[in-house]
């Protein structure tokens, strides 16, 4: 938890502005923990403690407007029993650079007017395979490998947002749908490396017990760097999700015992869901409850959304959005400082 709260003490501390020695002046962060390291660990972990109660305090008040304080303390709950598996969108990496497939598809096709419109409407529509099937037939599909290379293979990049909070929280794997390297790069930056990464075809061959044992990573969307078992067009789709060794069979393996919980992730209608709602269908009342920490959609809209992610099991625990830029990653982290507290 220091490391990601790092910055923002040291902030708080230089806004006491610069500390005079003999004839020069120093920053006070530096004055302080370099003369006094034990105060300042003492105190940095005192501000820590501080800084997570005020978010759980956000929290509860929230969630108790929203009505989702009791979905939120038994996920608490599953959470402490180490029984949450995050499943992470691009949202969590939008903070670190990486575009959004909306933006990235668009970009793609602006070059092209008349690909440009049907990229365009099928956006709009939700369709966002569709639309990169689209980039695939009519502009080519070498293009579009070699440019989600470009765009989401990077390694040379920092971190950012609340996504570096998950090696705190979960230590037992995650699932991705993102092509990037956020979750590797986390991860290893804390220390807590990925004892194995299986994406696209590979999932097939991941052990049963890296479902629940092993700090795994699974990218069943596959990795910007292979097109191998990569999942972005209508074609890529139905290979994926219309085989059940693959996508929905993995799906089915990791919630065997373990929770979803969906962040940074849109979840309008599309194959993922589709698959929890098949999966759900399999197992019946057997099957265990998932959960998502999604933007309110508004008091007039939460029952018919929490109506259709009910049907794939995944119950939702709204937060509130008005800027776009901020709200998002200010929620998350408050939601995951408020989870790693336990039951509000």
């Amino acid at each position: 938890m220091k490391q990601y709260f790092r910055e923002r003490y040291l902030s708080e501390l230089d806004q006491s502005g610069m500390v005079p020695l003999g004839t020069n002046k120093y920053v006070a962060s530096e004055v302080y923990e370099n003369f006094a390291p034990n105060d300042f660990d003492s105190d940095f972990g005192s501000w820590i403690i501080d800084q997570q109660e005020q978010a759980r305090e956000r929290v509860r008040e929230m969630l108790a407007q929203c009505g989702c304080l009791a979905r939120f303390n038994r996920l608490a709950e599953r959470h402490i029993e180490q029984q949450i598996l995050p499943f992470v969108g691009a949202g969590m990496s939008k903070p670190s650079g990486f575009p959004m497939w909306g933006a990235f598809l668009k970009e793609l096709a602006q070059n092209d007017p008349h690909v440009l419109d049907k990229v365009k409407q099928a956006i709009e529509e939700g369709r966002f395979s569709d639309a990169a099937q689209i980039i695939a037939d009519e502009l080519d599909e070498n293009m579009l490998a070699e440019q989600i290379e470009n765009y989401f293979a990077a390694n040379v990049f920092t971190p950012i947002g609340p996504v570096r909070l998950f090696p705190e929280l979960f230590k037992l794997g995650c699932v991705t749908t993102n092509f990037d390297h956020v979750l590797e790069k986390v991860y290893e930056g804390n220390e807590q490396a990925f004892a194995s990464v299986f994406s696209g075809t590979s999932i097939i061959e991941a052990p049963r017990e890296a479902a629940s044992g092993e700090n795994v990573l699974f990218k069943i969307h596959g990795t910007a760097t292979s097109r191998l078992g990569r999942v972005l067009t209508t074609n890529e789709y139905n290979t994926a999700y219309g085989n059940q060794r693959t996508v929905p069979g993995t799906l089915n393996h990791l919630i065997s015992n373990r929770s979803l919980l969906f962040m940074g992730c849109s979840l309008a209608t599309d194959r993922t869901i589709t698959a929890m709602q098949e999966i759900k269908a399999m197992n019946g009342a057997a099957g265990l409850r998932h959960y998502a920490f999604l933007a309110d959609p508004g008091q007039a809209n939460r029952t018919a959304k929490h109506a259709e992610l009910q049907q794939a099991e995944i119950h939702p625990i709204w937060y509130p959005v008005v800027d776009q830029e901020t709200d998002h990653n200010t929620w998350i982290e408050n939601l995951l400082l408020a989870l790693d507290g336990g039951p509000l």
